[in-house]
């Protein structure tokens, strides 16, 4: 009998054992976690805005004259770039284009006989920047600075002895140096969009706007344009050289 119990027993607790052992627990499938975003990659964009011009001209005609008069407009374009991002620092290099109807006026009295209007026009802008920045995840604060090129309209306006005068127009081009910084930020893992604000500075160009109508005599001007734009934009990130998802058990 005593037999018979301890043979049952043992049954009992085989067979407890092997039913336990049938119910495994479930394995978890791995989780894909969201990766931390990256700002690393190379993106195109495009960007709208206001802007003013300020035109500081110049001359020593009949003696010497100068003036400052500012302008505005607006400026509509686009952009390409690529960033690295190290730990929170941000670095990249982007190229704009930019068309522009900012315009200026200025007025000089040379003599109390004679005067001269000048109307610069800024059609177009172009630069290549180096960035620089620190990301706060979805958020990017940076400044930015390089060179750049501007393309301008002129039209000028030569008044001599009261009643003679004489116009004159044509176009130039400028080199100068930008400086500038804005704020992104990224919507999605591909789009951002940003505000930003620009200053650009142009060289002194050497204009002849005509001459004097009874004398013929030649005058120019020398005029240097600066640039201040206000704009906001939007880009799309490619993914391409991004952190790629890593999966989390």
């Amino acid at each position: 009998m005593k037999k018979l119990l301890l043979s049952s027993t043992f049954l009992v607790i085989g067979s407890t054992a092997a039913m336990a052992a049938d119910l495994r627990l479930p394995v978890k499938a791995p989780i894909a976690a969201a990766p931390a975003f990256s700002w690393t990659g190379c993106y195109v964009g495009a960007h709208a805005g206001g802007s003013t011009i300020h035109t500081f001209t110049a001359t020593n005609f009949e003696g010497s004259g100068s003036t400052g008069d500012n302008g505005t407009g607006a400026v509509a374009g686009g952009q390409v770039g690529c960033n690295y991002q190290a730990g929170n620092w941000v670095f990249g290099v982007e190229g704009e284009g930019s068309w522009s109807n900012s315009k200026a006026t200025n007025s000089i009295v040379l003599t109390p006989l004679d005067s001269v209007s000048l109307a610069t026009k800024n059609t177009s802008d172009f630069s290549i920047a180096g960035r620089a920045g620190i990301a706060f995840d979805h958020t990017l604060i940076y400044g930015k600075g390089g060179w750049a090129w501007g393309s301008f309209d002129y039209n000028s306006t030569l008044i001599c002895c009261v009643v003679g005068f004489s116009s004159t127009s044509g176009s130039y081009n400028a080199d100068g140096f930008l400086v500038g910084a804005g704020i992104e930020h990224a919507l999605t893992r591909n789009w951002t969009i940003k505000f930003e604000y620009d200053y650009l500075g142009f060289g002194s160009k050497l204009l002849n706007v005509g001459a004097t109508p009874f004398a013929g005599v030649p005058v120019n001007v020398s005029t240097s344009p600066t640039k201040q734009i206000f704009k906001v934009g939007a880009n799309y990130l490619f993914d391409f050289g991004r952190a790629p998802v890593v999966a989390k058990y």
